[in-house]
């Protein structure tokens, strides 16, 4: 018999993940699973659903549900099901109940200030089958709370719906969400709202046009403490397989502090599972630097800097011309 399920979590539960791979399932035995989300939610672009884990999967809009051919479907699946209005919910009830196509939705239990969302709020209600996805708090804890950051604070005052990722949202104990009180260091990967972190990219890196180049398709990986950012780091795949560190910067006002190094040796532990190698493209002034933690000298591209920068780049009073390629085994 067909049920309405509701599995909610906190914000980086992989509550979407476990969506697209729930969809993947039915597709594998021949089945079709209808992947939907409220049209609201354009975080990963028109008709589509992403993860963190960097899984993303076409979808349709529940908006559009009336005009969909529900016969040829197996199962619907929502997305970010904490959108819907109550009257959203009233007709996914009514696919399972007059149509007998089960549907699974997935989405957060409450708001930043602790409140259910609409859509949450009559899932709890009328779903046939609850289910809690797991994630944990910086201490350990179970997180259970959606803590909003703004400016390295909790905030718990303003709209309930503002779209943002891990770089406006993490996941908290109720603990530590009801002191407001965030990791004292961690390292967090930032899937969405890399453009943030602009302004600190560009103290390593000048050029606003470059960084946008690689900034999309790279990793980028943030060091923060006690919520404020510290440290930044991007890294891409290259086509040999290799990965290579196109960013590095540390807040101006932190330095000296060994936050680069620890975020570095954070990427030497992440990268060691997928490559063996590890390249930089660095000036001759930072080479030592790099080197000092396993980096080897590889090649030196002539005139990159006057190539690829309008302006020249300046750097202990030196315009920089070639730049040097370094790799590390890993």
């Amino acid at each position: 018999m067909a049920k309405l399920y509701f599995r909610y979590g906190a914000m980086g539960s992989s509550k979407t993940a476990n969506a697209i791979m729930v969809q993947y399932n039915y597709q594998e035995r021949g089945q079709n699973a209808l992947m939907l989300k409220p049209r609201l939610d354009n975080r990963d672009g028109d008709r589509t659903v992403g993860s963190r884990s960097g899984l993303n999967a076409p979808c349709r809009y529940v908006e559009e549900l009336d005009s969909i051919d529900l016969t040829t479907c197996d199962c619907v699946i929502v997305d970010e099901a904490q959108f819907l209005t109550k009257a959203q919910v009233q007709r996914l009830v009514d696919i399972v109940d007059d149509l007998g196509i089960p549907v699974i939705c997935y989405g957060l239990r409450a708001d930043f200030q602790g409140n259910l969302f609409e859509g949450s709020h009559w899932l709890m209600a009328w779903a046939d089958s609850i289910e809690e996805i797991k994630t944990v708090c910086w201490c350990g804890r179970k997180a259970i709370m959606n803590a909003r950051v703004a400016n390295g604070v909790v905030v718990k005052s303003g709209e309930q719906i503002v779209l943002g990722g891990n770089e406006s949202y993490v996941a908290l104990c109720r603990r530590h969400w009801s002191r407001g009180e965030l990791a004292p260091m961690e390292i967090r990967r930032i899937s969405t709202g890399k453009e943030t972190y602009m302004p600190l990219l560009l103290e390593a890196d000048p050029s606003r046009e470059m960084i946008e180049g690689y900034l999309d398709a790279g990793e980028l990986y943030a060091l923060m403490v006690n919520g404020q950012t510290c440290a930044v780091a991007v890294v891409a795949k290259r086509e040999d397989g290799a990965w290579e560190i196109k960013n590095l910067a540390v807040a101006p006002q932190t330095r000296g502090k060994g936050y680069g190094v620890r975020l570095l040796g954070h990427l030497f532990k992440v990268l060691s599972a997928r490559c063996d190698r590890l390249y930089v493209g660095t000036s001759e002034g930072n080479a030592p630097f790099y080197e000092k933690y396993g980096f080897a000298r590889d090649g030196v591209i002539e005139g990159f800097f006057e190539k690829h920068y309008p302006e020249p780049v300046i750097e202990n009073g030196k315009t920089l011309k070639d730049m040097i390629v370094m790799v590390k085994k890993l």
